[in-house]
């Protein structure tokens, strides 16, 4: 009864929310990072953008971009967090190329591969694969090999995860986990932030599973899948290691909000942070709901700021910033 009862609460909440969005936003705090002149890393993170031929969707997408390339302060990167088409589908892939050409939103772009991007009918994995790491470099202008590579962007290291199979979970090969572990040995050398963009979050994260909206949830559904545990082991070893990742579509929730949703945006395991994007396209009935949200992430030399922003409307959401001291 008393899980029904929260259930019901989340609700009203959420579709009050989506009046308040964006209305009780920050309209006129400018494009630009808190500090500007201390900002060593300033990016902009979105994740389940699902293309598809359907026009508000291309539209959505463009308003973000406009803004972002608008902001008074030149945006260092650009991180998507996965499931960047609907079915990844190659009309849907041109359609995405398409409408990044025609902006410079930032002076770089990370992409991730999510599940929906693994789906393509034809040849199963090994063709979504290909069309992953083609469109991939053809949006970024990168010349990456595989589903999965990392980046430096201003000394920082994005190591991009990708899922090696076409299904709702993650399954990453021995030589990917293998990879993942050199990758954040080589990066925690230079002493800063870690960054490590995952369309899948790790298992039972930000109210999983029950947040993953199945009628009865195994413990599993919404994360990583089997080898969840191996990728936070990895994950924990190092220190200032920040977790972008999607999938789960929940809006923004912050710190004191937690009993009545049961997630948190946010959640923080000593100097490990997991960070749960809200979707960029589908609504959900959870938390602060608006299609075009995503986050601004500020590093500087002792602190990272995360801000909630909407993007295709131009307004932040200042009541869910969040500011982690590092390690």
């Amino acid at each position: 009864m008393i899980t029904i009862i929260k259930n019901f609460v989340a609700v009203i909440m959420s579709f009050l929310n989506i009046f308040a969005s964006p209305f009780l936003g920050d309209f006129t705090a400018p494009f630009e990072p808190l500090e500007p002149a201390d900002c060593k890393l300033n990016m902009a993170v979105i994740s389940d953008i699902h293309m598809t031929d359907e026009l508000y969707r291309s539209l959505t997408l463009e308003f973000g971009l406009t803004d972002m390339q608008n902001s008074l302060y030149p945006i260092d990167a650009l991180v998507a967090t996965g499931d960047l088409t609907d079915h990844g589908e190659l009309q849907e892939w041109e359609m995405l190329k398409n409408t990044f050409a025609k902006y410079s939103p930032a002076k770089n772009i990370i992409l991730a591969q999510g599940n929906h991007d693994t789906w393509t009918e034809d040849d199963g994995y090994n063709l979504a694969k290909d069309y992953f790491i083609k469109y991939n470099n053809e949006i970024t202008g990168n010349e990456t090999e595989h589903e999965y590579y990392s980046e430096k962007i201003n000394g920082y290291t994005f190591i991009v995860l990708a899922s090696e199979d076409d299904r709702t979970s993650m399954y990453m090969s021995e030589e990917q986990l293998i990879w993942l572990e050199e990758e954040m040995e080589k990066a925690s050398e230079g002493n800063l932030p870690i960054f490590v963009v995952s369309h899948w979050p790790l298992n039972q994260s930000h109210g999983l599973p029950e947040t993953w909206g199945d009628d009865e949830p195994e413990p599993d559904d919404g994360g990583i899948g089997d080898q969840s545990a191996r990728v936070e082991e990895i994950l924990k070893k190092y220190d200032n290691v920040f977790m972008l990742s999607g999938h789960i579509h929940n809006g923004f929730v912050k710190e004191g909000q937690e009993a009545v949703y049961g997630y948190n945006t946010v959640e923080s395991d000593g100097s490990f942070h997991s960070i749960n994007l809200s979707q960029f396209m589908y609504p959900t009935i959870r938390g602060r709901v608006a299609n075009g949200t995503g986050l601004m992430i500020e590093v500087y030399d002792n602190r990272v700021v995360i801000r909630p922003r909407s993007f295709t409307a131009g307004v932040w959401y200042t009541d869910y910033n969040v500011t982690i001291p590092l390690a």
